[in-house]
C-alpha cells in the first residue's frame, strides 16, 4: 500500500501501522529483522516522533513487533505462523477433482493435425534471417495482409492492414488499447462479463457500471452473448449501433466465436455495419486452432489509429515471431477454411452423440435442443432443484455444467459444451445425470 498524508480518510498513525501490517504479512520484512528506529523512522516519514511511537505501539499490541530493551523493536512469527496455519487450512480442504468438465472451450484431441501445423513452424524456423531480429511491434506485416483479406471477406469487415495490431490474446490488446482510450472512463459489459476484461479495465482506472446509459465504452460479445452461446440478431445490432453512435460511445467488439454457428451462416460483425467507425474489432485464432497458440487481433478504427501509432514503438510484440509466420502462411494456403470445417463436423457430431444419449435416458422428462452454437447442449430437466443447485450436485459427481440464466420452478435447466469431453464418456456421464435427477 502507498502512504498519503494528506488523505482525510485515515489519520497518519493508522497509515503508518497498516503500512508495516502489510509488509509484515505479506513477508517483506521477515521475523526477527529489525525495524527502523523511532527517530529514523520520523526522518524518512517527515512525521512527529509521537505519530510514530503510536503506530509502533499498536503493531506491538496486535503482536506484530514485539520491543526489546535498550535494542529497539523486532518483527515477531506472529504473521508467518497465521499464513501457514491458513496454507495448512487450505490443504485440508480437498479439491473437487473435475473428471468431465463441460463448461471448457479447450480442445478435442481430435480437432486438429499437430503434423501440419508442426511443418509450418519449421518452414518459419527456416527464415534464418528473420528470426535473428525482433518481430514488429504492430506485428508482421504479411500476416496483417492476410488476416485483413480474411476478415473482409469472411466476417464483413472494414480494414486496412495498417489498423490491424497483432498480440497474444486478447489481454494483452486490451493493455494496448486502455492507454488511448482514456478519455472515456466508464465501461459496461452488454453480454457475458469478461473477468480478464474486467480486471485490465480496473487496473487502468477505468469505471465498471451495470446500466448501459451510463456508459461511455460497451465491451461486446455479439456473436457468443451468452455462456449458452446465444447470438445476436442483425436487427439489435444495427439498433446498438444508431444508439451508440447518438451518445457517442465507442463500442469494443470481442468477435471470438464468430465461426461456430451450426444451422445459420455467421452474420455481420458490428465492425463492418457501422463502416469502420467507433467499433474496436478483437478475435483471435486460439479457438480456432489451439487454446495454446495465442494469435489475436485487434481492428483499431481510423480516429484511434494515429494515438496507438505514437505509442506503438514502445511496446514489444507479445505473440511469437514464428507463430505469426507459420500462421500466416497456414491461412494462405487455405487451411484455416479447412480448419473451420473439421471443428463442425467434429462438434456437431459429438453434439448429435450427446443429444442422443440424453434422449434415451430421460425420454420425456427432459427437453433437450441445441442452439446456434456447434458445440452447446441445452437441457430442461425436471427437476426439484435449481439451476445453480443441480450444478452444485453435479460437481459432487466430478461433473462440471453451465447454469442457464433461465429459471423456471419445477426444472434445472443446464447446457453442456462438447468441446473437452470425449464421445465415448457420454454415456457415463448422462448415467450420472440421472442419479442427479432423482
Amino acid at each position: 500500500m502507498g502512504l498519503d498524508f494528506h488523505s482525510p480518510k485515515t489519520t497518519r498513525y493508522l497509515q503508518v501501522y497498516d503500512y508495516y501490517k502489510d509488509l509484515i504479512i505479506h513477508g517483506k520484512l521477515e521475523e526477527g529483522t529489525k525495524m527502523p528506529s523511532i527517530r529514523r523512522c520520523c526522518e524518512q516519514l517527515g512525521l512527529s516522533k509521537t505519530t510514530i511511537e503510536t503506530a509502533y505501539l499498536c503493531l506491538a499490541a496486535d503482536g506484530y513487533i514485539i520491543a526489546r530493551p535498550q535494542s529497539g523493536y523486532y518483527v515477531t512469527g506472529r504473521a508467518a505462523k497465521n499464513q501457514a496455519k491458513k496454507a495448512a487450512k487450505r490443504q485440508e480442504e480437498p479439491k473437487q477433482k473435475i473428471l468431465y468438465d463441460f463448461t471448457s472451450n479447450n480442445a478435442d484431441e481430435d480437432s486438429f493435425d499437430f503434423d501440419l501445423w508442426r511443418r509450418y513452424i519449421k518452414s518459419a524456423l527456416r527464415q534464418d534471417k528473420r528470426m535473428l531480429t525482433y518481430g514488429e511491434s504492430q506485428g508482421e506485416y504479411e500476416l496483417r495482409e492476410t488476416i485483413c483479406n480474411y476478415v473482409i471477406n469472411k466476417r464483413n469487415a472494414v480494414c486496412t492492414p495498417e489498423q490491424i495490431v497483432i498480440g497474444a490474446g486478447s489481454q494483452s490488446l486490451l493493455n494496448l488499447l486502455c492507454p488511448i482510450i482514456k478519455d472515456k472512463q466508464k465501461v459496461y459489459f452488454h453480454d457475458t462479463p469478461f473477468a480478464q476484461g474486467i480486471v485490465i479495465f480496473e487496473d487502468y482506472g477505468f469505471e465498471i457500471v451495470e446500466n448501459f446509459e451510463d456508459a461511455d465504452i460497451l465491451y461486446m460479445t455479439p456473436s457468443n452473448m451468452t455462456s449458452l452461446g446465444d447470438v445476436m440478431s442483425v436487427e439489435k445490432r444495427l439498433e446498438i449501433l444508431k444508439e451508440s453512435a447518438s451518445h457517442n460511445r465507442l463500442i469494443i467488439e470481442d468477435d471470438y466465436n464468430n465461426e461456430f454457428r451450426y444451422f445459420t451462416k455467421p452474420r455481420p460483425c458490428l465492425q463492418g455495419l457501422a463502416g469502420g467507425e467507433h467499433v474496436v474489432y478483437l478475435s483471435t485464432f486460439s479457438k480456432l486452432l489451439l487454446p495454446s497458440i495465442r494469435l489475436s487481433f485487434m481492428i483499431l478504427p481510423y480516429d484511434l489509429l494515429p494515438l496507438y501509432q505514437k505509442k506503438r514503438a514502445l511496446y514489444n510484440q507479445t505473440a511469437s515471431k514464428v507463430e505469426q509466420l507459420a500462421l500466416c502462411q497456414f491461412l494462405r494456403d487455405g487451411h484455416l477454411d479447412a480448419q473451420i470445417r473439421k471443428l463442425k463436423r467434429l462438434y456437431s457430431n459429438k453434439t448429435k452423440q450427446l443429444c442422443y444419449e440424453l434422449e434415451q435416458v430421460f425420454g420425456k422428462n427432459a427437453s433437450i435442443s441445441t442452439g446456434e452454437s456447434v458445440s452447446i447442449v441445452h437441457v430442461k430437466l425436471k427437476s426439484n432443484l435449481s439451476n445453480q443447485e443441480f450444478c452444485k450436485k453435479a460437481l459432487q459427481y466430478g461433473i462440471k455444467l453451465i447454469p442457464s440464466y433461465i429459471e423456471e420452478k419445477g426444472y434445472a435447466q443446464i447446457a453442456l459444451s462438447t468441446c473437452e469431453v470425449p464421445s465415448n464418456k457420454f454415456s457415463e456421464v448422462v448415467s450420472l445425470l440421472k442419479q442427479i435427477k432423482e
